[in-house]
């Protein structure tokens, strides 16, 4: 599975500014724990209980 993840920072230079002190490191960390939680259900019985 290949996560791809397209976004353009709003408020030109101080959005940019945002991203890269904030947010780049938020939405990584975001899209880790959504893998790993991925990555769990798919591994063991949980996926059960989402799919019936």
């Amino acid at each position: 599975m290949t996560d791809i993840f397209d976004y353009q920072s709003p408020w030109g230079v101080l959005g940019k500014f945002a991203d890269f002190i904030v947010l780049k490191k938020y939405m990584a960390n975001l899209l880790i724990k959504r893998n790993n939680t991925i990555k769990e259900f798919a591994e063991s019985d949980n996926w059960k209980q989402v799919l019936c």
